[in-house]
């Protein structure tokens, strides 16, 4: 069922009986089709409300079969009654923890998260299911709409970073994935006084800031915009500004503000381009 292969509909069993002599008796036998496989074979061909009715008969006769509560699942998954449908395949792992039914749930769980992001846009719920898919999808199971699906959630909730994480897995980079993970652990833990910087598209972009490279932090306080404005030059060239705005920082970086206590001359070191976007420098003596 669902991942599992299916018996046909109509086949005969055989067995061979040796008697006297070399003569061979083969009896055939019509087997009789269970409604669990005759629902199935109803689901698929969208008799969805005939093939629900023969699988509740199912399970009347056998509530302790797994297949019923399988076939159960998918044919309300067809019919987009996903919450009964994830009930449904709950039961079957009750009786029979194996992929392909947790496949299954999954699946239900995926588009129960889909129909809660949107129309309903019930973005904390949606998480809620998306997660719980994850979870019970098998490993070896291609996660990738899974996951496009979680960044759309992240979006939706204004968390950009978890937005952009999710994306790069949905396209498979996932070391690009891990890397944004580490960095975003290092914002959070570092100790030391982290800046970033604006304005780059009004310079050369983000081509000067290779890691390493050492930049000089001027303060501008005749700047008619910002008086607390620190321009970052390397050499004597301007090539951004500390950044003072709260659409240009990030959590785990101070404001130019902030650092307005520092010495003209003050140095920094760039340390990675974050969200390929943010450029994160570090004071330094």
């Amino acid at each position: 069922m669902g991942n599992q292969p299916n018996k046909d509909l109509n086949y005969l069993d055989y067995s061979q009986d040796a008697i006297e002599g070399n003569t061979v008796q083969t009896t055939f036998r019509l087997q009789e089709i269970s409604k669990s496989d005759k629902a199935l074979k109803l689901k698929e061909e969208g008799k969805l409300k005939e093939a629900l009715s023969l699988i509740d008969d199912a399970l009347k006769d056998d509530s302790k079969n797994f297949e019923n509560w399988n076939v159960k699942g998918l044919i309300l998954n067809g019919l987009s009654d996903f919450e009964q449908s994830v009930k449904c395949f709950d039961n079957a792992l009750r009786l029979n923890d194996s992929d392909f039914i947790r496949k299954n749930k999954a699946n239900a769980l995926y588009n129960f998260a889909k129909i809660t992001f949107f129309p309903d846009m019930d973005y904390e719920k949606a998480m809620g299911l998306i997660d719980e898919a994850l979870e019970c999808l098998p490993d070896d199971e291609d996660a990738s709409e899974y996951w496009f699906l979680k960044a759309e959630i992240f979006e939706s909730l204004g968390q950009p970073i978890e937005t952009r994480i999710y994306y790069l897995k949905a396209e498979g980079e996932f070391e690009k994935a891990d890397e944004i993970s580490t960095q975003r652990e290092f914002l959070k833990d570092n100790e030391d006084v982290l800046i970033t910087v604006s304005g780059t598209n009004f310079f050369k972009g983000l081509e000067p800031f290779e890691k390493g490279v050492i930049v000089n932090l001027v303060k501008q306080p005749d700047n008619e915009h910002d008086s607390d404005a620190i321009g970052v030059f390397l050499a004597d060239e301007q090539i951004g500004y500390v950044a003072n705005s709260p659409y240009t920082l990030i959590d785990g970086v101070k404001s130019a503000s902030e650092i307005k206590f520092i010495e003209d001359n003050q140095k920094a070191e760039v340390l990675f381009i974050f969200l390929e976007r943010y450029v994160i420098l570090k004071l330094i003596d």
